[in-house]
């Protein structure tokens, strides 16, 4: 560090050297010691496929946040971090990447971004497997490290060297033994059924990964003539193109409309093929016309009525989303291509009965916003229902705390109506499938290691099953395969369960729930202690951000321009559970400021360091070391200034305060709580208070107490910062007098502020002086005297009072800037007109203006509405039995202080709004 203290604070340089120096001296390994406390969180992992964004950044702050508020603690803290492989995501970046190369020349945009995606499909197919693999390993060893170099310019205090990837080898081999255990219990299986198939894609996705969109569609009927000639059953359907694949058509047992058709065959229009009509209790009998087409290989709950009914599967959509050689005449045509011909061949043949317009609920790949069709295919599966039973019960029973409380709800209600889940992918980029099939006899062998020879049939013909698995099944993994498992590590040992778990709610059932399922299952016990679902950033408008918009904000184009530890305090002050935040660079301009202000103090004390003689700074550094590790102030109270006293007690609160807040993640309660107390306490109050004590020059080895204590305050207020702001308050401890032991202020224990601190008649005492200095002001202020220095009277009742202002004259002269103060214990008469008042006193200038009796009595008039209002909402809170009952006791004392207090002002005011209204004498006086 240089020894010159800038005026400015430049995040810019500060920041990123501070960073390199945490990631280079791997600070943030835990201890070999296993006896320490321990405290583990692993990573939500981001995707391997791109950059951080303002949602990350959030995320890791609030991680950030809580690990290094534990390592204060004395816990031993391990912030696992690693990246996430993200199948489709990546193998479509490769796969546009690859098209780019041989289309160079196209405008970045859309379309472009269309022409590079085929074609690097084309050549996908074109380079085989084995090579394609190769490729998105290269794109990942080139661009995985990125997230890297983003979190720790982010201040991330995570342990590198423990650094995870879900497609190491490792993690590779967990993959691979869970599925072989599940398959054994018979828990996953193979089989063809409904899935959600993506074309685009060329995958299918689960039910989580479909986006389900309100779109204005058309319902179409349909007459399906029936095969003897007599007649004809009208059915409704918003897909008309998928009707070539019915095999019946169904209807209610109890609608009478269709009793008489039940059982009897109709010609499936344009294609003339007889089917069933059945009778189903599925069938809503107040759809449509109340009979329903059956499509059982396109349709989830017509499949389940072709199980019921013994019903034949024609596939009539391939992969492509193209028609099949079961179309007949429309074979080869995209889906909505022939939905057209489709719909003209039934006019034509004048069985289009009626269209009318229809809002239908569109499902939608999550990835690429492409229509996703319900295709019969042949895919691997997980029971959920076995594994979801004792995540319910974990949750319901408390053993994992979900933070806020009504996402507990949310998860329950998934858990109880959970569906099997469909677990392969038709990629190529992802876990292999350790299945094997005999191309002789076609007998399925699962295995943890390849086998050479069919065990059915003894040959040598066997292939690997060409899926991949669903990137959220490694995931699921990730709180026990990071530490070790299926080896019994030293640090499965420790560090499992976790202790929390941070992450969005959008991605609680695709991975939270499935983490508790998977650590139950093969650890015997659940992944984490407790699981923070935090906000989603949203713009200042609370629009969600999205680049089509143009309001995204990019997490490095703010700290570059504002500073890491401004974007990390407003993402962190405004992070408030269960509700969006809204963002914008307004809000870190003014976080902004407050670095400075940190900046400036910290600049105030270290430039009078300098003053001090070399024995002084040398005696402040042990002085400094905070006894046990708790900061108190030095020396005795009763030897001490009450601005000493008032600053420790309030550190002790404030410190209470943050401890509270985020033990339950309420961050913004915490960030707020040392915000107010900085700047508007140590710095507006205390700085000013003890000033003249600390500019004044020094001749002896000692430093006195006003420094030590004024010092220890300031290094208290660090620690308390530190977890939000770790730069800056990293760059100011480091420039403070200290011994030689702790490195960091991160790994510096931090056992809060003294209960010896505690002082709540100096909190009381100093609050009065502050009330009298700020009604002076505010009375200088509106009598336009805020350059002058003007004598000012001050009346008490209570003895005790007029003491603590008379002890304290001198200073609440220099604060409020005042020539004089005249201390009365006697309410002025009438001719003294329109004192201040407060609950404890009186106040009122002595300078030679005029009074305006009618402005004095306006504003008396206005003070005393305002504490009418505030009384009213005080008596109506305790009026409330709820609140009396339910809220803390020490809430409901403090609005009883608060409607006494209120109403001993308002006596006062009246009194003085009565002596204001007679007849003046032509005294002065403001």
């Amino acid at each position: 560090m240089e020894n010159e203290i800038p005026k400015v604070y430049s995040p810019e340089t500060i920041e990123p050297r501070w960073a390199r120096f945490w990631a280079e001296r791997n600070l943030y390994r835990p201890s070999d010691d296993a006896s320490r406390p321990g405290f583990c969180l692993v990573i939500p992992p981001p995707n391997v496929t791109g950059s951080l964004h303002i949602g990350h950044m959030l995320e890791h702050t609030d991680i950030d946040t809580v690990m290094r508020w534990r390592r204060m603690q004395g816990r031993d803290a391990l912030w696992l971090p690693g990246t996430d492989h993200a199948s489709i995501a990546t193998q479509m970046i490769v796969e546009r990447e690859l098209g780019r190369e041989v289309l160079p020349n196209l405008e970045p945009g859309p379309e472009a971004n269309s022409a590079w995606q085929r074609e690097g499909q084309r050549l996908r197919l074109e380079m085989g497997r084995e090579k394609f693999v190769e490729r998105c390993w290269q794109w990942k060893e080139q661009n995985g490290g990125k997230i890297k170099q983003q979190m720790e310019r982010l201040g991330a205090s995570c342990d590198w060297t423990r650094e995870r990837f879900t497609m190491d080898a490792e993690y590779s081999r967990a993959v691979t033994e869970v599925f072989v255990r599940l398959y054994e219990e018979g828990l996953i299986y193979r089989g063809k059924y409904i899935v959600n198939w993506c074309p685009r894609c060329g995958t299918a996705v689960s039910d989580l990964e479909v986006e389900h969109e309100e779109r204005s569609g058309k319902l179409w009927s349909i007459r399906y003539p029936f095969a003897d000639g007599a007649g004809f059953l009208t059915v409704a359907t918003t897909r008309p193109e998928t009707m070539l694949g019915d095999t019946a058509v169904a209807v209610n047992p109890k609608d009478d409309r269709f009793r008489a058709a039940v059982g009897r065959n109709v010609l499936l229009p344009l294609l003339h093929r007889p089917i069933p009509v059945v009778a189903d209790d599925f069938v809503d009998p107040e759809f449509g016309t109340g009979a329903v087409k059956v499509t059982p290989a396109h349709d989830p709950n017509d499949f389940e009525i072709a199980t019921r009914h013994k019903l034949p599967r024609r596939v009539v959509l391939d992969e492509q989303a193209r028609m099949t050689a079961e179309a007949g005449p429309y074979q080869g045509l995209d889906r909505y291509e022939a939905r057209k011909r489709v719909l003209e061949d039934l006019r034509g043949q004048n069985l289009l009965e009626k269209e009318q317009d229809y809002t239908l609920a569109a499902g939608l790949c999550s990835r690429c916003k492409t229509v996703v069709e319900p295709l019969l295919s042949e895919q691997w599966f997980m029971k959920m229902k076995p594994l979801a039973g004792p995540a319910f019960r974990a949750v319901e029973r408390g053993r994992i705390r979900i933070i806020p409380e009504n996402h507990k709800k949310i998860y329950l209600d998934w858990m109880h109506n959970i569906h099997d889940w469909c677990i392969s992918r038709q990629l190529w980029w992802g876990h292999s499938i350790p299945a094997w099939i005999c191309a002789s006899c076609g007998e399925l062998m699962v295995k943890r290691d390849a086998p050479v020879v069919c065990r059915q049939c003894g040959k040598a013909a066997l292939k690997q099953d060409p899926d991949v698995l669903d990137t959220w099944f490694s995931s699921a993994l990730w709180p026990f395969a990071t530490l070790g498992w299926p080896d019994a590590t030293e640090d499965l040992r420790r560090f499992y369960p976790n202790n929390l778990m941070i992450m969005g709610f959008d991605i609680l059932f695709f991975w939270g729930a499935r983490m508790i399922m998977m650590g139950l299952k093969l650890m015997k016990e659940v992944p984490f202690r407790e699981l923070y679902i935090h906000a989603l950033v949203r713009d200042a408008e609370r629009q969600k951000m999205s680049k089509t918009k143009g309001n995204v904000l990019d997490p490095l184009e703010v700290t570059n321009k504002y500073g890491t530890d401004a974007a990390r305090f407003a993402l962190a002050i405004s992070a408030a559970p269960g509700t969006d935040i809204a963002f914008s660079y307004d809000k870190i301009e003014s976080y902004r400021a407050f670095a400075n202000k940190i900046w400036n103090a910290g600049r105030f004390i270290l430039l009078n360091l300098e003053k001090l003689p070399a024995a002084a700074r040398d005696d402040l550094a042990p002085a400094l070391e905070p006894k046990e590790r708790s900061f108190e102030p030095m020396a005795a109270p009763e030897t001490l200034m009450l601005a000493d006293r008032w600053i420790f007690s309030r550190l002790k609160a404030v410190t209470d305060e943050m401890e509270g807040a985020l033990g339950d993640y309420r961050f913004h309660e915490a960030a707020y709580a040392i915000y107010h107390f900085f700047w508007h306490e140590f710095c507006d109050w205390y700085l000013e208070w003890v000033k003249p004590e600390i500019t004044v020059p020094l001749d002896g080895p000692r430093a006195p107490a006003a420094w030590v204590n004024f010092a220890r305050s300031f290094q208290a207020a660090l620690h308390l910062l530190h977890p939000f702001m770790p730069f800056i308050t990293e760059e100011l401890w480091h420039r403070l007098p200290r011994g030689e032991g702790d490195v960091s202020i991160s790994l510096a224990p931090f056992h809060l502020v003294s209960d010896a601190a505690v002082n709540m008649e100096a909190e009381r005492d100093f609050t009065l002086i502050r009330e009298l200095v700020i009604e002076a002001r505010d009375a200088k202020a509106e009598a336009g005297l805020q350059k002058q220095k003007p004598a000012a009277e001050v009346v008490a009742e209570d003895a005790a009072v007029l003491r603590l202002f008379q002890e304290h004259r001198p200073v609440v002269m220099r604060l409020a800037g005042l020539s004089g103060i005249e201390l009365q214990s006697k309410a002025p008469g009438a001719q003294e007109a329109g004192p201040r008042v407060t609950a404890t006193f009186s106040l009122r200038l002595l300078h030679k203006e005029r009074v305006d009796p009618q402005a004095d009595r306006m504003r008396l008039e206005k003070e005393k509405a305002k504490l009418e209002q505030a009384l009213a909402q005080a008596e109506r809170q305790l009026q409330n039995r709820d609140f009396v009952e339910r809220a803390p006791q020490q809430v409901v004392a403090t609005v009883e202080q608060r409607r006494a207090e209120v109403a001993v002002q308002l006596r006062k005011i009246g009194e003085s709004l009565e002596r204001a209204l007679k007849p003046a004498r032509g005294g002065y006086g403001s």
